[in-house]
């Protein structure tokens, strides 16, 4: 997982440096704290020394703004390495999921995936930004605060080694149900923003076909899951960060004990008792630190996780043969089912530049289905697909696309354009053309096209088709009377 992360940020390693120096000097600083406030109680305030009052305050105050400088200047830059990674990271997947096939891109919930992968991204590139300094300075620190509540006693030390065993036993029985319990919240959280988020993009065609009650079941049922996964995630982090509040505080009353009792009898001096208290501090927090570190590791190892999953999803495999036009597509006994339902059986058809076909038959016949296939974007159906007498297991059908295919989909793919869906149509069906394809294929092109719009539409068909293989899908009788060719599902 580490490698995973930091093979993405080499580019960053002047910023990582810069952070890495910071944390040392914030270390340094708040070691230094309890040490020179013993000193300011037993030899400034007790002897009395006013010069060395003042000094000390002018220290303690030159100290206390290099570790302001020291903390926002790595905070600043660690926010840059996470944000940009985070996006970087992002972008990987999003060009990983453009290179899968076309049925399961079909078949995914999309924005489940994308809000899953979000979250994953930033948990697993917080974590290790967060971490890949902290962990060096909080040994650092553990280290050598242990050496300090050594100089004092070595009592102090065995005392903070049982209690941070006992912490660590705890850590070790927790820690698998809380990964478990992490995976859990991750799921149903991203599963519960997709029914929030239906609600939402939907919701025009839930009020238009009176779909209410059933998506507020579905999003009802999604958080209730969430809820409980939640909650059990809660109490399970309530008894993990509750064996470290219980251990600490062991620890500190036996300080207060013991370190009060060594004052009384003037084996210990109150400076000494403070920096104690204050090397104690630091000690625990240490342990606190990994034992967090811990409970963070098993998350973005979750992350992590989800996230190779993805990559691991096989890509889409292409051709090299590179074409320079497409004259002919031939379909050679296609079969495909969807849940066991046979859609397309043994189909076989050829299209031909200079002719239009309008495939035709009734909702769920495999018409969308079929113009899939034709373009290559999906390809597990058993028969084969020609395009000018080549099989498409050897053309590279990307590149066709790009630069041969023009497709018109069902559902319009412009975003945020502030116009009628007649115009959405009109202007998508015209960028279609403008690239004057070699293969023109429409799936139910006259959707929201006024008589005025379905005539233009009509006309450019017509005007065109010897230049082009013209594939359509539609329920117009006027784009019927237009077509050379009607292929009945």
């Amino acid at each position: 997982m580490i490698k995973f992360i930091f093979t993405r940020l080499r580019k960053f390693k002047g910023a990582i440096l810069i952070i890495a120096f910071c944390s040392i000097m914030i270390s340094v600083t708040d070691l230094m704290i309890p040490f020179l406030t013993a000193k300011f109680i037993d030899e400034i305030l007790v002897a009395g020394n006013v010069t060395e009052f003042y000094n000390f305050i002018g220290l303690m105050s030159a100290i206390m703004l290099a570790a302001i400088v020291s903390h926002y200047a790595s905070a600043i830059l660690s926010k840059k390495i996470l944000l940009a990674t985070a996006k970087n990271l992002t972008e990987e997947i999003f060009r990983h999921v453009h290179k899968l096939g076309g049925e399961f891109i079909l078949k995914s919930d999309m924005v489940y995936l994308a809000k899953r992968v979000d979250n994953d991204a930033t948990d697993l590139v917080t974590f290790v930004v967060d971490s890949m300094i902290d962990v060096c300075i909080h040994f650092f620190m553990l280290l050598m605060a242990s050496f300090l509540l050594l100089s004092i006693g070595g009592k102090w030390l065995l005392i903070f080694f049982v209690v941070a065993a006992i912490h660590f036993i705890a850590y070790k029985i927790l820690s698998g149900k809380l990964f478990n319990r992490s995976v859990a919240v991750r799921e149903t959280a991203s599963k519960y923003f997709t029914s929030l988020a239906d609600n939402f993009v939907y919701a025009y065609s839930i009020k238009l076909h009176c779909l209410n009650e059933k998506f507020f079941a579905a999003f009802n049922e999604r958080f209730g899951k969430f809820f409980a996964a939640s909650l059990s995630e809660t109490r399970i982090k309530f008894w993990f960060t509750t064996s470290e509040i219980n251990s600490s505080d062991v620890f500190r009353i036996l300080v207060f004990l013991l370190g009060g009792l060594e004052v009384l009898r003037g084996a210990m001096t109150v400076g000494n008792l403070v920096a104690l208290i204050g090397y104690y501090a630091f000690a625990m927090q240490a342990v606190a630190y990994f034992m967090s570190f811990g409970q963070g590791w098993q998350n973005a190892l979750a992350a992590y996780r989800r996230l190779t999953e993805i990559f691991s999803l096989p890509q889409d495999t292409d051709g090299d043969l590179k074409l320079r036009g497409v004259n002919s597509i031939e379909v050679r006994g296609l079969n495909y089912s969807i849940d066991g339902r046979a859609v397309l059986k043994n189909f076989s058809a050829r299209f031909e530049r200079g002719k239009i076909y309008c495939v035709v038959g009734k909702n769920g016949a495999g018409k969308t289905t079929l113009l899939n296939f034709l373009c290559g974007m999906m390809k597990s159906g058993g028969g084969q697909i020609n395009y000018n007498g080549l099989p498409l297991s050897v053309i590279d059908t990307a590149f066709v696309r790009e630069k041969f295919i023009s497709f018109v989909e069902q559902k319009e793919f412009l975003r945020n354009e502030e116009m009628s869906g007649g115009e959405r149509r009109k202007k998508i069906i015209a960028e279609a053309l403008e690239k004057n394809p070699d293969v023109l294929i429409m799936d139910e092109p006259d959707n929201n096209l006024d008589a005025a719009g379905l005539k233009l539409l009509v006309d450019a068909l017509r005007g065109g088709k010897n230049f082009r293989i013209t594939i359509l899908v539609s329920h117009e009788e006027k784009i019927f009377q237009a077509a050379d060719e009607l292929i009945n599902l």
